[in-house]
């Protein structure tokens, strides 16, 4: 290693529950470090906040990622890391660097030969492919579709093809508001013979997952799921 320091990858719950535990582990890692690149400032304030750690938040450096990854702030971070300080780095919910801008700043930590340490936690799209029932050998992520509902119909059924002809499962999200509209579109675009899941709430008191073939779908099946987290899996 060119240097001793280290960015943390540091999971975070699928969801803001008070049962929620977090692994000592990790609360370690932490308690260790007083700088923080993350997605949302006060989110992530609160969770470091929920790990009782020894230092107030006055203390530590906490720097939010814009969609470009380009905050002028970051120099500093990285300043820190080139000089044996480490960091860690969060993801807004879930694993960093998976569907969120963070994976820019690992791969340049990797450029300037840094540590990357990934830590162990919840990730919404596994666990979702795991509760599906469809195939976890093939299977490709997609992030977000389109939001108008021609494209999304006409995307839906490229996504179809491609499963059909890859043998391979198909993973998306939605932003919450719209799952409604999402599920709405799926039912009256997928073929009847597709399997399709959608995974909402994961991990929270209000979980909720159904994955069938189209034509076992209702469209009250999972009741409303307006504005909770969801991932949504096909398989043709």
């Amino acid at each position: 290693m060119k240097n001793v320091s280290s960015l943390y990858l540091i999971p975070c719950p699928l969801v803001e529950e008070e049962n929620i535990n977090i692994d000592p582990s990790l609360i370690s890692v932490i308690h260790s470090l007083k700088v923080f690149v993350v997605e949302k400032s006060k989110t992530a304030r609160q969770y470091i906040k929920s790990t009782k750690p020894p230092y107030t938040q006055q203390e530590i450096l906490v720097v939010e990622l814009n969609k470009h990854g380009d905050t002028p702030e970051l120099e500093e971070v990285f300043s820190r890391l080139l000089k044996g300080e480490s960091a860690g780095l969060i993801s807004e919910a879930g694993c960093p660097g998976v569907a969120d801008p963070g994976a820019d700043i690992v791969a340049r930590a990797h450029e300037l030969g840094l540590h990357v340490v990934p830590l162990v936690g919840p990730s919404s799209i596994l666990l979702a492919l795991m509760a599906s029932g469809m195939n976890g050998q093939r299977f490709c992520f997609h992030g977000y579709l389109p939001q108008d509902r021609a494209a999304l119909s006409r995307e839906l059924q490229k996504l179809e093809m491609e499963s059909s002809r890859l043998k391979q499962t198909q993973i998306w999200i939605e932003t919450p508001y719209r799952n409604n509209q999402m599920k709405e579109v799926c039912l009256g675009t997928l073929k009847s013979n597709t399997q399709f899941c959608i995974a909402a709430g994961l991990t929270g008191n209000d979980e909720r997952i159904f994955s069938a073939k189209i034509k076992n779908w209702k469209a009250d099946q999972l009741g409303d799921i307006h504005k909770i987290p969801a991932v949504y899996l096909l398989q043709a």
